[in-house]
């Protein structure tokens, strides 16, 4: 045998090798579309399958949409395309079919009905109306606690700051004070929030100037409807303390001859003081 002979026979012929490309597209030697019909190969359907597993995998998937539900999707709905997409993940037909209803406290028959109205708009499930309505009264509810505690904290510090101011006269003051708001028709006020936040009637100010007013009207008139509970012989620390004053400057306090006019003077200086730091 010739050595060209032999460098034949050494070395065979390599076979055709496929690109990943090739492979992904089915590959150069398997083009399913020949098995398929002539008259079903330019079909737009079969365009994106390259090969026999992807045209298996899109049949089970069709499979699958076969006798379910379909909810058409428009890319430009209308209102109406709307309303029946809505309807058929449970939107009622009416804003009545809300199973929604007045609590007494927060909500009430009128709420519901705006509410239900909105919902209705707003092309809601029952299960989000409800939900969104659940959340507001929680928020609603923890709201209004807060403001209980608020304005009872108000009074309290009101209270302390007049019983520190008025001392043994607070109630008294105290009942003046109400007894003029009262026949002032002033109890509408009472619930007006000021700036800060503070309801008028739980101001220390707003009390201060109404008792006032009844001391003034005790003053200039003869009438009892609101002084009569201010007649009492109580005074505020101040009054108590401009008492004191004018006594320790007068010659009863300061004669020390005058035996009796000096313990009159200092039992009631005494009296006073009692009065000044309870």
């Amino acid at each position: 045998m010739s050595e060209q002979v032999a460098e034949q026979v050494a070395q065979p012929e390599l076979p055709t090798l496929e690109t990943p490309a090739e492979v992904a597209q089915g590959g150069s030697g398997n083009d399913f579309l020949s098995l398929v019909p002539e008259e079903l190969r330019d079909h737009p359907s079969l365009s994106p399958i390259k090969d026999v597993p992807n045209l298996a995998r899109s049949y089970i998937n069709a499979q699958r949409l076969i006798g379910t539900d379909k909810l058409p999707l428009p890319a430009n709905p209308t209102d109406e395309d709307l309303d029946n997409i809505f309807g058929r993940l449970g939107r009622p037909e009416q804003p009545d079919g809300y199973a929604i209803q007045a609590d007494g406290n927060i909500l009430t028959e009128d709420d519901t009905t705006r509410f239900k109205e909105a919902a209705h708009a707003l092309r809601l499930t029952p299960d989000q109306a409800t939900g969104i309505l659940n959340y507001y009264l929680s928020e609603a509810s923890n709201s209004a606690e807060g403001m209980q505690v608020a304005m009872k904290e108000q009074a309290e510090q009101t209270e302390a700051s007049l019983r520190q101011e008025w001392g043994q006269a607070y109630d008294t003051k105290l009942q003046a004070a109400q007894s003029a708001i009262k026949e002032f028709d002033g109890d509408g006020v009472l619930g007006m929030d000021l700036a800060d936040g503070t309801k008028v009637g739980n101001h220390p100010a707003f009390v201060k100037v109404f008792a006032a007013i009844a001391d003034f009207k005790k003053t200039v008139t003869s009438e009892d409807s609101i002084a009569e509970p201010a007649m009492a012989n109580v005074m505020t620390r101040q009054q108590a303390q401009a008492e004191v004053d004018a006594i320790m400057r007068s010659p009863e306090y300061t004669d020390r001859k005058n035996v009796v006019a000096r313990e009159r003077a200092i039992a009631r200086v005494s009296e006073l003081m009692s009065m000044i730091h309870d």
